[in-house]
């Protein structure tokens, strides 16, 4: 959440018009000039200019480069933003609310076709590798857990750095990578499994939280899970909801033989439910 440290009681009433603007529409502020504002609220460009060193700065470009700070994303102010609204009353509500937002945006831009795509990629492939950095690692072992009940051939990518190369170099045309890419900015090894991608052949599917992005153009195949802006607190729960999907649709891709391994586990489980009991 961005905070403004201006007093509205202090302000001047076209100054309060200034303010009101800005406050509603900082993402378009930050690229106008001081003539577009004026010219868009019928004010003269002195009052414009005499905004910033009203509420607190130096012009407009100190007014640009703090809001700048503020919406880059980092842990902590994050963190900050989340405790922020739960200090309010119903924040917790609406939280929710915003989980829910989350999945709406989600199923907006959800195609099943691309699901059910992703999920016989998966199935045909010969050796499926799964990567994800940060906070996306949880994911990365859900996934590989739940289809290791399909008896596919499964490998987590672990490394980072240079070492990504000593799992990069056994990837073979007919493998398929799952590959979490979260953010604007791909990673370096992001951008190096998708190089190596073009040379070798093998298949990338991407979970991603961007509707417009090179990662598009990348992947063979793109899942989209809304997280939030760049600068809140970002959600799991629709990137969760399109990896239990995928599982599903992976499953249903060849349902015998992936119902005859369920079949299988439950058997070892009343089997050895005394020495490993649940």
């Amino acid at each position: 959440m961005l905070i403004f440290n201006w007093d509205i009681e202090e302000l001047t009433p076209s100054q309060q018009i200034i303010a009101e603007y800005v406050k509603r529409n900082i993402q378009t502020v930050l690229l106008l000039t001081e003539q577009e504002i004026a010219d868009t609220l019928h004010l003269s460009v002195a009052s414009v200019s005499r905004f910033w060193r009203s509420v607190g700065y130096k012009n407009i470009k100190d007014f640009k480069q703090k809001m700048t700070e503020q919406m880059a994303p980092t842990p902590a102010g994050k963190i900050e933003s989340i405790f922020s609204q739960t200090e309010k009353e119903g924040s917790i509500l609406n939280n929710f609310q915003t989980v829910i937002n989350h999945l709406e945006l989600t199923l907006k831009h959800f195609s099943e076709e691309e699901l059910y795509q992703a999920a016989k990629t998966a199935r045909n492939a010969s050796k499926i590798y799964i990567y994800a950095q940060g906070s996306s690692a949880g994911l990365q072992d859900l996934l590989y857990f739940r289809l290791a009940r399909y008896d596919l051939n499964l490998m987590k990518i672990k490394n980072s750095g240079s070492e990504l190369l000593e799992d990069l170099v056994h990837l073979k045309a007919e493998d398929v990578v799952i590959l979490f890419v979260f953010g604007r900015k791909t990673l370096p090894e992001e951008e190096a499994i998708f190089s190596e991608a073009k040379e070798v052949g093998f298949k990338i599917i991407a979970i991603t939280d961007q509707l417009v992005s090179s990662v598009s153009n990348q992947a063979d195949i793109t899942l989209y899970a809304s997280r939030g802006e760049p600068w809140e607190f970002h959600s799991m729960v629709a990137p969760t909801l399109i990896l239990e999907m995928l599982v599903i649709a992976v499953g249903s891709h060849d349902k015998d033989d992936s119902l005859n391994k369920l079949h299988d586990l439950q058997v070892l489980r009343k089997k050895y439910r005394k020495l490993l009991p649940r």
